[in-house]
This record gives structure tokens, C-alpha cells and sequence, in this order.
């Protein structure tokens, strides 16, 4: 008798479109056994450790795949790590989520020629859009915005509650019209998704043919830090650069305790959080000026 295929959830989408957050929310509620490989765009495995966060460790594994993108230089290191998870009993289904400058035609084309071999099968794929980020002239115009379209069987619309009503309507219809059909369009915030989506199945676009390159990314830079920071000024550093920064997400020692920072779709926040060995942060869009305007506000 034929041994039951793990489902395999590969979940898209550009730079701070909440996909982490998501993914979060799933594996905190679920009953299931859930795998998680997470490629960070930086080195500080700080999705990974966001989402083991959630608790369950029981019933929880995750392997990061920090630094590159899974499309390319981080590709040896996938296969391993699927393979590996494949075959643990216990895990009963697998979400991949690439960085958010990964492409998704070299990604799928890798998992398509996996499934056989390693026994799994390669779910509809859940892409992750920002309406008021994301209009749909950049969706219909710019190749790399467009594949996610492309490749999209199931399109969540994301942070609706920030977004205007009418460019939320404007990107739902054009996904209603797209080409291949969507098994479902999702308007959500915070990365709220019912479990039901995860149970879809449906056929996966082929790879569409194409040049590899990524999505021109912003200089980027990172921080690694001993020292305690102000924690006011540093929100206000980080308010006044929110609108340069493509994404920007932290651990940081502050005279105000640990804190997690974030900037997504120019939003910042702050949550309160348990130690860590120090702080770090890594963000897209200012370069490493940045770093040092962030040393100046530590003691």
C-alpha cells in the first residue's frame, strides 16, 4: 500500500507582506506536527527564531537557511533539509517560506523535481500581497512582481486594515481575471488565515521561462551589539527612516528591557520580548550608514 505523501506548503511573497507573521499564527494553533525551513534574506536566523516563538515545540521543527535565497545559492542547502523532513514520521506537513527577493520559477522547478524522489506533495501555492504596497500596475508591469501572481493558487491579501478600501478592491478583481484562476483570493490582516486553505489542493503552474535574476534589491546592512540602547530614540531613529527602509526587523537590549523591532510597509512596532544573548538587527534599504546612527544610541 502506497504511503500517504506530507503536503508541502510553499509560501510567497515580497519583502514585509507579513508572510512570517503567518506562518507564526498557523503553527501556534495547529494540532499537526509542523515543519518549517525558513531562508532569511540576512544571517541572523531571525524569522526562524520569530517563529519558534509561537511555542509547541513538541510538535514544531525548524530549519533556517539563513543569508542567498533558496532559488539560488541557498538551493544545496534545501534539498538536504527536505529530504531529511520527509522522511521523519512525525512530521506531518512542511511550509517553506523563501525570502522575499527570491524568485519563484528556479524554486518551484526545484521542488516539482524533488516530489517523486522524496515523496511529497507540492501543495497550491500561497502567495502573499500588500495592497497598499503592491498597486496593480507593479503586478500586471514588473516581471518579478508578476511571477507571484503567476505562481499564486491561492493570493492573500494582507494588512488590509492599513491599506485604502479601493486599492484593496482594485488588486482583488485584477486577481479575480488573472491567468491561470486562483483556487481563492483571501483579504485578511495580521496574517490571519483560516486552516481550511491548507487542505486545497490543485495543480501548480510549470516554471515559467525566463532570465535569472532577483528583484533589484536596496543596500542592506546589519548590526550585531553588546551594549544597552535608549529605547526612545531608538523608535525615533527608526520612525524617521521608515520610509526608506524596504524591512527592517531587530532584537534589541533597551534601557526599557528587551524588545523585538520591526518596520514592514513602513509601519513600525514594538513588542516586548524575552532576553537574548545580545542584540541584532538586519534591515533593507539604508546600508550600513545606518549601523552606525544605531551605535551612537547605545551606553
Amino acid at each position: 500500500m502506497e504511503s500517504i505523501r506530507k503536503p508541502v506548503h510553499l509560501i510567497a511573497g515580497p519583502l514585509g507582506v507579513g508572510k512570517t507573521t503567518a506562518i507564526r499564527r498557523f503553527v501556534a494553533r495547529s494540532p499537526e506536527y509542523v515543519a518549517v525551513i525558513v531562508n532569511d534574506f540576512g544571517k541572523t536566523g531571525y524569522d526562524a527564531s520569530f517563529i519558534a516563538e509561537a511555542g509547541g515545540a513538541e510538535r514544531l521543527s525548524i530549519e533556517s537557511i539563513p543569508g542567498g535565497c533558496l532559488c539560488c545559492t541557498s538551493a544545496a542547502q534545501l534539498l538536504p533539509a527536505l529530504k531529511l523532513l520527509c522522511e521523519k514520521p512525525e512530521v506531518e506537513r512542511i511550509l517553506i517560506e523563501p525570502s522575499g527577493v527570491a524568485l519563484l520559477e528556479p524554486l518551484v522547478r526545484l521542488l516539482r523535481n524533488a516530489e517523486a524522489e522524496f515523496r511529497f506533495e507540492l501543495r497550491p501555492i500561497i502567495v502573499f500581497l500588500d495592497p497598499g504596497k503592491t498597486p496593480v500596475a507593479t503586478l500586471q508591469q514588473i516581471p518579478f512582481f508578476r511571477s507571484f501572481a503567476d505562481y499564486a493558487g491561492i493570493a492573500v491579501l494582507n494588512r488590509c486594515d492599513l491599506a485604502a478600501p479601493e486599492a484593496v478592491e482594485k488588486l482583488f478583481q485584477c486577481l479575480e481575471k488573472w491567468d491561470p484562476p486562483k483556487l481563492r483570493i483571501i483579504q485578511t490582516a495580521h496574517g490571519e488565515l483560516s486552516p481550511d486553505i491548507f487542505s486545497l489542493r490543485g495543480s501548480v503552474p510549470g516554471p515559467v521561462e525566463g532570465p535569472h535574476h532577483h528583484a533589484e534589491v536596496p543596500s542592506a546592512g546589519a548590526l550585531r551589539s553588546e551594549r544597552v540602547f535608549a529605547f526612545g530614540a531608538l523608535m525615533d531613529l527608526l520612525r524617521g527612516e521608515s520610509g526608506q527602509l524596504a524591512r527592517f526587523k531587530g532584537i534589541f537590549n533597551t534601557d526599557q528591557g528587551w524588545h523585538r523591532i520591526e518596520i514592514a510597509g513602513g509601519n513600525l512596532s514594538a513588542v516586548p520580548v524575552a532576553s537574548a544573548s545580545r542584540s541584532s538587527a538586519e534591515w533593507v534599504g539604508c546600508g550600513n550608514e545606518l549601523t552606525d546612527r544605531l551605535e551612537t544610541l547605545a551606553e
